[in-house]
Formats: C-alpha cells, sequence, structure tokens
C-alpha cells in the first residue's frame, strides 16, 4: 500500500470516528513510516502544525529505542540516553491532552520492544482513553508481541530496501553459519562493486538487513534466549554503523561474528 492510499484509509476512519487505537505501520522507518506519521499528525492537530514539526507537541508522545542494546525497555536503566516504556509513554498517555483532542503515542522501532515493556504497552493499547491512537512503527513485525499486532490494524508500506535474495542470500547465509568473515568481506565488496556509486549506500543497507534476517529467524524460533538474541541485532546494527563510516569490511565483520552468538 502506498503511503497516499494508507493515509486516505486511516483519514477516512478518523472522520468517521471509527479508528483504530492502533496502527502498526511496516515500511522503512525513515522512509514511508516517517511520511505517513506526518501526514496523520498534521491532520489530527492541523492548528498546531509548527509544533508537531518541531517535535514540542505535549500531545504527541514519542518512544524510541535507548542505551547500547538499542531496545525498549520497561523502566529506564542507568546510561539510556532516554526513558523507558512505563515512564516515556504509558504514563504519558494516561495524561489528559493539554488540548482537549487527541493524544498519539508513536514507537519508532515497536519491534525493539524487550517482553515487560511490550506488556506494559499491550494494557495501555487493549484499554486507551478515548481520542487515543497508537502508531508502532517497524521493519521488523515478525519480532513484534503476537497479542500486540493482533490488537492493531496493519498497514503494509513499500520498502525501498529489500532483503538480499537468490543465490547471493545462500552464499551470505553459509558463510554467516560458518562465522567466515573473509567470504563475507569478499560478497560485500563484489555487491558494492556491481553497483552504481549512488546504489553503494542502498546495496549495503540490503546486505546487514539480510544478515539481520538470518538473527531474527534464531530469535523468533526459540533457538536463542532473549537476551542473546538482543546482542545479536546490537552487533549487526553496531556493524552497519561502522561500514558508513568506511572502515575495512572484514575487520567489522570479523568483530561482529566474534560478538554474534549461535545455537549450541
Amino acid at each position: 500500500m502506498e503511503v497516499a492510499e494508507a493515509f486516505s484509509l486511516i483519514s477516512r476512519a478518523i472522520d468517521g470516528g471509527h479508528a483504530a487505537h492502533g496502527y502498526l505501520i511496516v515500511g522503512d522507518l525513515k522512509g514511508g513510516c516517517a511520511e505517513l506519521t506526518d501526514l496523520i499528525l498534521r491532520k489530527l492537530f492541523p492548528n498546531e502544525i509548527a509544533q508537531v514539526e518541531s517535535g514540542s507537541h505535549p500531545d504527541i508522545i514519542r518512544l524510541e529505542p535507548q542505551g547500547k542494546s538499542r531496545t525498549i525497555k520497561v523502566e529506564r536503566d542507568k546510561g539510556d540516553d532516554g526513558p523507558g516504556m512505563r515512564d516515556g509513554l504509558v504514563v504519558p498517555m494516561e495524561t489528559t491532552a493539554f488540548s482537549g483532542g487527541w493524544k498519539v503515542g508513536i514507537i519508532v522501532g515497536a519491534d525493539r520492544m524487550q517482553n515487560a515493556a511490550a506488556n506494559a504497552f499491550l494494557k495501555s493499547l487493549e484499554e486507551p482513553p478515548p481520542k487515543t491512537l497508537y502508531l508502532m512503527l517497524t521493519d521488523q513485525p515478525d519480532a513484534i508481541l503476537p497479542t500486540i499486532v493482533s490488537r492493531s490494524q496493519r498497514i503494509d508500506l513499500p520498502l525501498s530496501e529489500d532483503l538480499l535474495d537468490g543465490d547471493v542470500r545462500e552464499e551470505i547465509a553459509a558463510a554467516f553459519a560458518d562465522r567466515d568473515a573473509a567470504s563475507l568481506a569478499v560478497l560485500l565488496t563484489g555487491l558494492k562493486a556491481d553497483a552504481e556509486d549512488v546504489d553503494i549506500p542502498i546495496v549495503r543497507k540490503r546486505f546487514f538487513r539480510t544478515l539481520m534476517s538470518f538473527v531474527r529467524e534464531l530469535m523468533l524460533g526459540g533457538r536463542l534466549p532473549a537476551y542473546r538474541a538482543y546482542r545479536n541485532v546490537e552487533a549487526i546494527e553496531d556493524a552497519f554503523r561502522q561500514s558508513e563510516r568506511a572502515m575495512n569490511d572484514e575487520a567489522v565483520l570479523s568483530f561482529m561474528l566474534d560478538r554474534i552468538a549461535f545455537p549450541e
């Protein structure tokens, strides 16, 4: 579904008084998800556009992954750069709207909620006050608690960077399973060499998204405990950021594999 079509659907539901309490918006977090969220906020707060644009509107509560693990915890830990689920979203959303109208809770990277945080949010999603809307943004919907998914209306937007597939995916999977950093680096170098300069960031992102899909499969299959699975996610995200800084691919991938936990 394109962004314009999704917005039209949600807009009609709001106007008709039958909007869902929660929308699970699946797509690129900084692309379609952000664009659709902005359109919804502009519709709900047409007289406070400046506050919407600056991110300072008191009735718009935004929560993102925090800390070194880049997860959403139920409570804030020492060293985190932002609040946890309870003080960052649940409690603020229970207060009366300053403007007397809508309150919107936005969870960026909803798949990064730890179990305790997801369960705390679930209670709010099940019994929200009137004129409360939750927008859950994710590019990994399979990692979200099924009870949250079942209580939300899912909106699937186009993903601009798909996972790699075919023979190259199988080669990456084999090298990953063998913990072979040199082979992974050769595959990544080959992909970048075949791409136009302008497309190299997209190729790099597809490569690391493909690696992420492997650790997601381990997590969703119950083959690893949650804390080890989250560390795997963190290791791949760190490697992706390091690769963006033009660091040596083999060194980056070798360090990543040293941190990855595989089933015994």
